[in-house]
């Protein structure tokens, strides 16, 4: 036995037990009277509460009743029978501590049977046009009679709970005093026995502490004494000296590694900035080689030399391929107007028909108000190139509508209607799901506009496309409205 009160673990257990002990066996004893008495007089409040509900429900169904038979309301008709299902509800949770309050409970069942009988037959007559006023009069006789009974059941309930609760005042009075000269007892003892046990316990580790807070403002020039490891602090005494010195240890190893480290970071930054330099120049080269501007001016030439020819045609053509190019190229990853947006499809599909000879007929439906709601460019005319090339595959003509309209106070809707052949289920699932690119369009699948439109105007879902075979496609973006 003394070896095993020799550790502080021991001495702290058998401390925590007797305390834990002790208390619960002090709560144990508080609060089974406590719950005793909780027990007692909740029940008796529940019944009250539900008592208060079945009048209420009572009353509504007066009001309820009489309301259906003079304007003939269904949500009367809901409203009673509601009330009828609450108060066969509450009826199951009353319970009865007497004599007086069972009589009173079963007449009460016995009244609520006839009043839902009457009622059914009420409702009845009033739809089959009968005289339904008798049945309405021993409807409310009845209710009248329910609540003469509750009142006589909550009466008893409260009566019984006082003469409970006189009979039993002199036992709780002695109760409560034996429990609170046993809780004043207890916390003198556990007083006398904290301070003891702390005593004994906060010397060496207010030494450790001391220790601790040297170590922690960087004071590492010191060592700690060692002791003999009779206990668990003695045991933590010691290791703290190893660990101080192997904290030492550690410390001259990562200056050394520092060092070394920091030449090498040196060397990794100056390599990076040789790459950086190295894509600067691979980019600076593909730009020379790649100059859009050329390719404006030389179409803008063509184009004059055709006006002067008089091809007025070619001359159309050449204006809008240039424009065509020279939006997708200069405003990518920029914002602009949804009338320049709209203005860019109209090029597209006109030069679209140049070529293929189709016949896709372009309308056009914006409200005013909108016409300079801001959007990424390159987001309709993917989605009309969609329809051409695939809703108009297997007919070289067609209709695709364009409707722009305000969306509550703070979003624009744009559809993009196509009279095609409509899209597979599972086309339409991967078109939306899997980043489906077709291969004869632009490149710029669904799944690309979708996080352009996200990334814009941080939504979620900003796309929802509706397809049916044969019928036609209409894909739907809605997006906040910036002017």
């Amino acid at each position: 036995m003394k070896i095993f009160f020799n550790t502080y673990r021991a001495k702290l257990i058998f401390f925590i037990l007797t305390f834990v002990f002790i208390t619960i066996t002090i709560n144990l004893l508080i609060q089974i009277n406590v719950n005793f008495l909780h027990n007692y007089f909740d029940r008796t409040y529940h019944n009250i509460e539900s008592i208060n509900t079945i009048t209420n429900n009572f009353g509504t169904i007066r009001r309820s009743i009489q309301s259906y038979v003079i304007s003939g309301d269904s949500d009367s008709i809901l409203n009673v029978y509601d009330s009828l299902n609450s108060i066969s509800y509450e009826l199951n949770q009353l319970s009865c501590q007497s004599e007086d309050e069972i009589v009173y409970k079963r007449s009460i069942t016995n009244i609520y049977k006839t009043i839902n009988d009457n009622i059914d037959m009420v409702i009845l007559f009033k739809k089959q046009g009968k005289d339904y006023t008798k049945k309405l009069s021993e409807t409310i006789e009845s209710l009248e009679y329910a609540n003469y009974f509750l009142q006589k059941f909550t009466q008893s309930k409260i009566n019984h709970s006082v003469e409970y609760y006189n009979s039993l005042k002199s036992s709780i009075r002695k109760i409560t005093n034996t429990n609170y000269v046993v809780i004043v007892l207890w916390f003198v003892l556990s007083i006398v026995v904290s301070l003891l046990f702390t005593k004994e316990l906060t010397e060496p580790i207010s030494r450790l502490a001391h220790y601790s807070n040297k170590v922690a403002k960087g004071e590492l020039n010191f060592s700690i004494p060692k002791v003999e490891p009779t206990d668990e602090l003695g045991i933590l005494n010691n290791s703290f000296s190893d660990m101080l010195e192997n904290i030492k240890d550690m410390l001259k190893r990562l200056e050394d590694k520092a060092e070394l480290e920091k030449e090498l970071a040196k060397k990794e930054i100056e390599m990076v900035r040789y790459q950086q330099a190295l894509q600067e120049a691979e980019l600076k080269s593909l730009q020379s080689q790649i100059n859009p501007h050329f390719l404006f001016n030389t179409l803008n030439t063509l184009a004059q030399m055709a006006m002067l020819e008089n091809a007025d045609k070619t001359y159309d053509m050449l204006i809008k391929t240039s424009n065509y190019l020279r939006y997708s190229v200069q405003n990518i990853n920029k914002l602009v107007t949804l009338n320049e947006e709209i203005e860019n499809v109209k090029n597209y599909v006109f030069i679209h028909n140049i070529r293929f000879r189709n016949k896709i007929n372009l309308e056009i439906d914006i409200e005013k108000d909108i016409e300079d709601a801001k959007i990424p460019s390159m987001i309709l005319q993917p989605i009309v190139e969609n329809s051409i090339v695939h809703g108009f595959a297997k007919k070289r003509e067609g209709t695709i509508k364009i409707v722009a309209k305000k969306h509550y106070s703070n979003y624009v809707k744009i559809q993009i209607i196509d009279n095609g052949s409509g899209i597979e289920p599972k086309v339409l699932e991967e078109i939306t799901k899997k980043s489906f690119v077709s291969k004869t369009s632009t490149g710029i699948g669904i799944e690309n506009i979708k996080k352009r439109l996200e990334f814009f105007f941080g939504i979620k879902e900003p796309i929802f496309i509706e397809s049916k075979k044969n019928i036609g496609t209409t894909v739907t973006i809605t997006i906040p409205y910036i002017n």
